[in-house]
């Protein structure tokens, strides 16, 4: 098909804010409202067309650099919300959005968003599609940027179209893209607040706690299948950082510094790069790296590490952290450490929802993209300029209530008086650590005229952040909770 937004400027010296970013859209496809519902989405409202955008964002040197994205375009004349869904982990450059093969992951989200009236930009991040160079892999303000200059890019070219977006403006992203999507808010709401009002977040089973959790990965003398995003990691920060690294030997131990970095040039998958891999990823560390990161919180790895962690910061529009408990690659305390950290400073409107026990970490980010799908349905404005909400009246109280709150030991009330019990059952009453460790758990038993319990917090632990989390049939509620002395 014919370039529809051809070169429209020659490369600037540097990327400004608001200034234009898109070079290029090319038509790549165009699918009927039968063909997505054939496709699996029974109630497609309109067909969609798919665009390769090209355009202009920092590189890792911060000079400007051509970057790509897939735009999925729905067929219909009203003004429409815009999504940015971020990918997952991704190794191989073929697979990025914008290329737009059946075997690429974020076809169907894409097909999904635009068949349910949204446009939605799915960039490929640096490193990928046809951006060369290294991925900066879980490098937060590098692909946050990058994201939102695939968003100013899918606006122009929006109204290069006289097809103007709405104001509401959402962000998504599983796995990796989680925390891309969490780094893109944050940015956006201290640096952009003038440029773009967000909607709504979301992420699914993120690995939101670079540090602690992924550094503890680095550390543990134990199985784990980590290896593969330890070493992704490493080589990005090596390509991001100038002189964080001497050399691959500084983070990388024989043989690895030689049989594992020609392996991340988006040409192999991830097939091909585990079987090089340590069972152990403690293992891919020289001794001298590991005990830096474990003897000095202040080195320089452990400050990079921090700075990319992307849960200590207080949200000012609606998050929403979907995770399994049984998620074996991405720990599911990552998204227990962001939920209490992010709505430590006031009342962040945070939302924790479990999505399974059992199921994996592909499965899990499934069952993530259903519900917040359906839930950023729920808040789009539609055509005649109405929504329908999620929000309960301000009135209304919350489902879980801790008293007291901060509690310097002793006996915790948990008041489930704004949760709608139709009969009495038991629930399992969990006190989680920041770290994302049960450290107490007991039954306890609710129903409509017994809508509360109590928690006899065991003495000796440490003062800090706890959530404490009710399971009953039907119902998982998280609230957090300050251990004082």
């Amino acid at each position: 098909m014919a370039l529809v937004a051809a070169m429209l400027m020659g490369a600037p010296l540097a990327v400004q804010a608001q200034s234009p970013v898109l070079e290029s859209a090319e038509l790549t496809l165009e699918r009927s409202a039968a063909w997505l519902q054939g496709a699996g989405i029974e109630d497609a409202g309109n067909g969609v067309a798919v665009y390769k955008l090209t355009y202009w964002t920092p590189n890792l040197q911060g000079n400007s650099a051509l970057a790509t994205a897939a735009l999925v375009v729905p067929q219909t004349s009203c003004e429409i919300p815009l999504v940015a869904f971020i990918h997952g982990t991704m190794f191989l450059k073929s697979d990025a959005p914008s290329a737009w093969n059946d075997d690429a992951g974020s076809k169907p989200i894409g097909y999904t968003l635009g068949a349910y009236g949204f446009a939605c930009v799915l960039p490929d991040l640096l490193g990928l599609g046809s951006s060369p160079g290294r991925h900066p892999y879980l490098n937060a303000r590098v692909n946050a940027r990058t994201t939102i200059d695939a968003v100013r890019a899918a606006r122009e070219f929006m109204e290069q179209q006289n097809a103007p977006l709405n104001d509401q403006l959402f962000l998504m992203g599983s796995s990796a893209g989680s925390h891309t999507s969490l780094a893109t808010t944050r940015m956006i709401q201290e640096e952009y607040a003038d440029e773009f009002t967000v909607s709504a977040t979301a992420g699914i089973n993120g690995p939101y706690a670079v540090s602690p959790v992924l550094r503890d990965v680095m550390l543990e003398d134990q199985v784990n299948n980590g290896g593969a995003n330890v070493v992704y990691m490493l080589l990005g920060y090596q390509a991001a950082y100038p002189g964080l690294f001497n050399s691959v030997s500084s983070f990388l131990a024989s043989p690895y510094k030689t049989t594992l970095p020609p392996l991340y040039n988006g040409m192999h998958s991830v097939f091909e790069i585990i079987p090089q891999l340590p069972a152990v990823p403690a293992d891919l560390l020289p001794a001298a790296l590991r005990q830096e990161l474990a003897d000095q919180p202040d080195s320089p790895l452990n400050q990079k590490l921090r700075e990319n962690s992307v849960f200590d910061w207080t949200p000012g529009s609606p998050v929403r952290l979907c995770y399994c408990s049984s998620d074996h690659m991405v720990p599911p305390e990552n998204s227990l450490i962001a939920y209490d950290s992010l709505t430590a400073h006031g009342d962040a409107p945070v939302e924790l929802v479990e999505m399974s026990s059992t199921a994996s970490h592909g499965e899990c980010a499934q069952l993530g993209k259903d519900n917040v799908i359906a839930w950023f349905r729920s808040l789009k404005v539609d055509c005649n300029g109405t929504t329908v909400g999620i929000s309960p009246g301000a009135a209304q109280a919350p489902a879980l209530q801790l008293h007291p709150n901060p509690l310097a030991g002793g006996t915790l009330h948990i008041d489930l008086s704004g949760l709608t019990l139709n009969e009495p059952g038991n629930a399992m009453i969990a006190l989680v650590d920041a770290r994302g460790r049960t450290v107490q758990q007991e039954i306890g038993r609710f129903g409509p005229n017994t809508p509360r319990a109590a928690l006899e917090v065991q003495p000796g632990l440490d003062a800090g952040l706890y959530s404490v989390v009710v399971t009953l049939p039907g119902h998982r509620l998280v609230q957090r909770l300050v251990l004082a002395h």
